[in-house]
């Protein structure tokens, strides 16, 4: 019998999409095939993040660009080979790779740590726009005045 059975792991998945389709075909085709292979394999979905499309460094299938996605999840040994099997047999994904962050005790835990990260996250976020746009308020007054100076 094996020791790795119910130990839990923590992953990050990254998978590329072909660019050219719509989002309702990535959600209802590719996506939630792979949180299916999750749930039947009693994983934990921790977050779901849409990166969108991005420049690949190079083609991968005719494609210079491709949609990314990312699943952050908890799963037992063994989980990751089944969903990487099913990335594979999948005529939309270009590239994949998964990557082992560390062990899990506890789950809920790591949900709660993973929700506020995903908060903070967003507040930096928030605020780095409402600086943009400051900045960019005070760049149009400064050349409003310039415009508007005598000659």
């Amino acid at each position: 019998m094996s020791t790795t059975i119910g130990k839990l792991r923590e992953y990050e998945t990254v998978f590329v999409v072909n660019p050219d389709l719509t989002d309702d075909v990535v959600n209802e085709t590719i996506v939630d095939r792979l949180k299916g292979v999750l749930d039947k394999k009693k994983a934990e979905l921790l977050r779901e993040d849409r990166w969108g499309k991005r420049k690949m460094a190079f083609e991968a299938k005719k494609h210079a660009r491709g949609n990314y996605i990312l699943l952050h999840f908890v799963a037992e040994v063994g989980v990751v080979e089944e969903l990487e099997r099913t990335m594979r047999n999948l005529e939309h994904v270009s590239r994949f790779t998964t990557t082992r962050i560390g062990e899990v005790i506890d789950v809920e835990a790591k949900k709660a740590e993973v929700e506020k990260m995903v908060k903070e996250r967003a507040a930096a976020k928030a605020k780095q726009e409402a600086e943009r746009r400051e900045q960019e308020a005070a760049a149009a007054a400064a050349a409003s005045n310039v415009a508007e100076a005598p000659r």
